[in-house]
Parts: structure tokens; sequence; C-alpha cells
């Protein structure tokens, strides 16, 4: 059967619900029948409360494809020493699942973006490097009169070591994030993995 024709259908908890609901109806309809057949004065009760019952009767059997009970359809239940349908576990179940799709998601993002970032980082941290070699193999060429221009380049310096710094700061930062987010990853797979949960 569709997803959109189960969506249509009616539950209840147990067959003693629906039980229930049969004797419900049937005594309002009766009393119903009774009321109009005493406003009316007419003679006939037996027969229109045989065809009153006949009604009742059709209508619930109708109405039972469009039943679930215990979360099975009418047709598909079997004895009533079946182990019931746990709700709470069967949202806690699909819980996890979204749970899951979302570790999913946010790592195959994490994998596609990070590397490309601690690229950049890296190239970032050599060119810096070369920059402080060359500057470094210009200042040893620079004569003994050109030696109080080094205090701009320390500057430079300074300003691209504390840069490195920060970038060698954000990748400590992020791997124990990467890391963790994998850990709960695993763990949850394994969860959704024990026999419990098939």
């Amino acid at each position: 059967m569709s997803a959109s024709k189960e969506d249509l259908r009616v539950s209840i908890e147990t067959m003693s619900d629906w039980s229930r609901i049969k004797a419900n109806y049937a005594q309002v309809a009766k009393a119903s029948l009774a009321k109009e057949l005493a406003a009316t004065g007419s003679m006939e009760s037996n027969s229109l409360s045989q065809h009153l019952e006949q009604f009742v009767q059709n209508t619930f059997r109708l109405a039972q494809p469009n039943l679930r009970v215990n979360g099975q359809t009418f047709d598909e239940r079997g004895e009533d020493d079946i182990e019931p349908f746990d709700e709470a576990l069967d949202r806690h179940v699909w819980s996890l699942h979204d749970q899951r799709l979302g570790l999913h998601k946010t790592l195959a993002v994490t994998r596609r973006i990070e590397p490309s970032k601690v690229e950049k980082t890296m190239l970032g941290s050599l060119e810096q490097y070369q920059k402080l070699d060359t500057l470094e193999s210009n200042l040893q060429d620079l004569p003994g009169e050109f030696e109080m221009d080094t205090d701009i380049d320390a500057d430079a310096v300074q300003d691209a070591l504390l840069r490195t710094n920060a970038w060698a700061q954000e990748l400590s930062q992020s791997i124990p994030n990467q890391t963790e987010r994998t850990t709960r990853l695993k763990n949850v797979t394994a969860e959704l993995k024990r026999p419990e949960w098939r």
C-alpha cells in the first residue's frame, strides 16, 4: 500500500479499544432510533432494529481496511499475544536515524572543506617562510649603512610569525572537533547496528 494511503489510516492502540468504539456507536444509534420511534409512534421497532444492527455491522466492516491497530493494519494483525508495537522505541530509532544522517552530512562537508583549508594554511606558512628566508638573505647582502632599515623588516617578520601562529592554533582547535564528530558518528552507527534495533 502506498505511503499516502498509510497516512490516511485511523490508529488505535488495541482491539479492545475497537470493540469499545463499536459498542458505543451501536448504543448511541439504538438510543437515537428509540427516540425517533417514541416521537413518531411507529410500530415497526423490531424490523428497524434489525436494519440498524445490519447498518452498524456494515459500517464497521467497511471501516476496517482503513484501520491500524497497534501499528499494524487491521488485516495484518495476528493473534493477541504478539509483541505490542512500541511507538516510543520507533520514534527513538527514527530520531537516531535522522541524527546519523545529519552526522554523515556534516562529516561529508568537513571532508570536502577542511583539507582545502589546511592546504591553504600550509601554503601560506610556506610562503611566509620563503619570504623570511629571502628577507634574511637580503639583509645579509646589505652594506652596513642600511642596518637602520632592519627594524621595519623585523615588524613584517613579527607579523608573519603571528599569522603563522594563529593558523597553527586554528588547526589545533579544528582537529579535535573533527575527531570528536567522527567518534560520535561511529558510536551512533554502532548503536544502530545493535540487534535490538533491527
